[in-house]
């Protein structure tokens, strides 16, 4: 017939999308040989060996196998001198391909084990597990150009990703295992290269050389019709385990899923492995009541339900070119979780619990409860003392509400320890407390001298905070003291001393550890020639040698002490009072000669205004009592003369004048 323009038209409106989106034939062997739907490609035929060998009855078995990723599901196991025949009708594999098996080989044969037949068994020429002399271990052998890569290399019990990729314009045949390049071979001689409607065996022998089968469990396989890079192997490698178990052509996310919100929008989006924006391909959407937002074709969408619950969306993706199609239902989740609480309140006095029973509302069952979103129990009753506490309740669905609690009792604990209070070091402190309580307990109990007491004495080291923990039944309650330690006072006096005779000298008393003196206490003793004992800083007038002691008492009422020693310096010398008062008040009766390294008096002679003498001596340490010829003399001014002996013999002479007052 002739072609005109409109035959063309519509050959190119039904051709080229289907040939856009059909680039691969997949088979995951999941308890079936066929293609992948919505794939447009042919079923597996199962094929016996050809020539002398038995091929038996059984083709092989549906078998369940562990996967390297974890996964256990089945796969296909082939008996001895069985293999899968794919049609090629159309010559989907030509000149330019690639193939990839991943496939476990569980027996290898007597020697050789034949992996793809391009000959539909006409010829021995074909690629090859080879054994080799005293090896289990096989090769890869491109018969009749010979073994290609490392040999010995391939066991019976490793799952292999193997790739054979063709370039057509090159003709060179490149094999990885896994993602590793294995070998790369020249093929010139085209020997290995698809024709349409020549069949393309896996595992099957020819009829030249029969026998040479093998046993694999085959997980995977696929038929591309482009030349893949390393790139699109370690791509396909690190996706076998997802690519293997998983159809991914109607695969969507729905998000957020569970939502635990209500009422929330939802996103539906394709996940799939079709490109945008799906050419070739129908795309149905069931969305079970919802309402939809915003989407249209592939997607994405955004829905909204009226109400909570769990909602089906529905995916049927559908092959333009030949109506197979693939469906995909997953469940939303929207939760609607509800709490409320029933508080029972406890009793102190007898140590009865309170409890906190939880009831969910508008979840999914089965229900978890917890007092801290972490450890989740079966029961939803907490006994629990009082206090203030969180409560959570979790769904089947993970959605998780939490509420605040408080727990009270019919009667209350009460404890009062007495204000923070400061001790000096060493001291010690009682801790006086109010409590109603039956029992305490005191920490830290290393300073305390009973820490089961209700007002233990401390006797803190250093500051130190104590806290008590008193009981009532099932009840406590907690109280704390800080009890200041304030360091030892060392006292800084007037250093040691030599001193005039009868000469005022200033005292004085401080410490480094005092910073207040308006509110500090002193004590000198003994008071014998001080001005005031009850100063920091009193003033001495000495006749003799003389020790003082100060005690400091600060505004805490911490004491320390210290002394001083005055010496009066000794000098050759005699003094005359200037004024005394023999009155019988008992001071100052006697005018006495004041003398200092003195040995003997020569004379000691008082005069009248007269010239009358009134008194006189020669002894030492003898003094005028006031008297003259047995009476009270008159008070007045009188003249006095001495003279006496040094220790060292010096005579010292002198005269003067004394007020003598009645």
């Amino acid at each position: 017939m002739k072609w005109n323009a409109l035959h063309i038209l519509l050959l190119i409106l039904f051709y080229v999308p289907f040939a856009q989106a059909q680039n691969k034939h997949t088979y995951r062997f999941n308890n079936n040989l066929q293609v992948a739907q919505p794939e447009c490609g042919p079923d597996l035929q199962l094929a016996a060996s050809l020539g002398s060998c038995a091929a038996g009855t059984l083709p092989g078995i549906f078998a369940r196998d562990m996967l390297p990723c974890g996964v256990q599901r089945a796969v296909y196991h082939n008996n001895l001198n069985w293999g899968f025949m794919y049609p090629n009708t159309d010559g989907f594999v030509g000149e330019t391909y690639t193939i990839q098996l991943y496939l476990k080989v569980t027996s290898w044969g007597p020697t050789w084990t034949r992996i793809i037949d391009f000959s539909n068994g006409a010829l021995d020429n074909g690629i090859y597990f080879k054994n080799t002399p005293n090896s289990t271990e096989r090769c890869l052998d491109f018969y009749p150009n010979g073994i290609q890569g490392n040999c010995p290399f391939f066991d019976n019990s490793t799952y292999y990703l193997l790739t054979f990729t063709r370039d057509g314009a090159t003709g060179k045949v490149s094999v990885y295992v896994d993602n590793q390049l294995f070998t790369v071979y020249n093929d010139t001689g085209k020997n290995y290269v698809g024709k349409a409607g020549t069949p393309i065996y896996i595992f099957r022998d020819d009829q030249v050389k029969t026998c040479e089968s093998g046993e694999a469990n085959f997980a995977y396989l696929v038929f591309h019709n482009k030349y893949f890079s390393q790139t699109d192997v370690n791509k396909s490698f690190s996706e076998i385990c997802f690519e293997a178990n998983i159809n991914p052509y109607a695969d969507f996310s729905i998000s957020p899923n569970p939502t635990c919100e209500f009422p929330k929008n939802i996103e539906v989006k394709y996940t799939g492995s079709i490109p945008a924006p799906g050419t070739g391909y129908d795309f149905k959407w069931e969305w079970d009541g919802a309402t939809v937002v915003s989407g249209s074709g592939m997607g994405p969408y955004v829905l909204s339900w009226n109400s909570p619950g769990t909602k089906n969306v529905t995916l049927t993706v559908t092959s333009q070119g030949c109506a197979n199609k693939l469906e995909n239902r997953k469940q939303a989740i929207i939760s609607n979780l509800e709490l409320t609480t029933d508080v029972i309140a406890g009793n102190c006095d007898t140590g009865t619990e309170g409890s906190i029973a939880l009831t969910p509302k508008d979840g999914l069952a089965p229900y978890q409860y917890s007092m801290d979103s972490v450890s989740y129990q079966a029961s939803n009753v907490f006994k629990k003392p009082a206090g203030n506490y969180r409560v959570f309740v979790k769904d089947a669905n993970n959605c998780v509400v939490g509420k605040n609690v408080t727990l009270q009792f019919t009667s209350d604990i009460n404890v009062r320890i007495m204000p923070d209070t400061t001790v000096c070091e060493g001291q010690s402190v009682q801790l006086m407390t109010e409590s109603n309580a039956q029992s305490f307990k005191w920490s830290p109990e290393a300073s305390l001298d009973n820490a089961a007491s209700r007002e233990p004495v401390a006797t803190p080291p250093a500051t130190t905070s104590y806290i008590v923990t008193a009981t009532k039944g099932f009840c406590t309650q907690t109280d704390t003291i800080r009890v200041g330690v304030a360091p030892k006072i060392e006292v800084n006096v007037t250093p040691d001393a030599l001193v005039e005779y009868n000469v005022p000298f200033q005292l004085y008393a401080t410490s480094p550890q005092i910073t207040n003196y308006a509110r500090t206490r002193f004590l000198w003793t003994p008071a014998t020639g001080l001005n005031d004992v009850n100063i920091q800083s009193p003033i001495a007038i000495l006749q003799e040698d003389q020790s003082y002691t100060v005690d400091v008492t600060s505004e805490l009422g911490c004491t320390g002490t210290g002394t001083v020693n005055l010496s009066i310096k000794r000098q050759e010398n005699i003094v005359i009072p200037t004024a005394f008062s023999p009155n019988g008040d008992g001071r100052n009766e006697v005018l006495l000669p004041v003398i200092n390294g003195i040995e003997s008096i020569r004379y000691f002679r008082i005069y009248n205004r007269w010239g009358q003498i009134v008194f006189f001596t020669d002894q030492l340490n003898t003094g005028w009592d006031g008297s003259f010829k047995g009476a009270a003399a008159i008070s007045g001014t009188y003249v006095w003369e001495i003279e006496g002996v040094s220790t060292k013999g010096k005579v010292i002479s002198k005269r003067g004048a004394v007020m003598l007052l009645q």
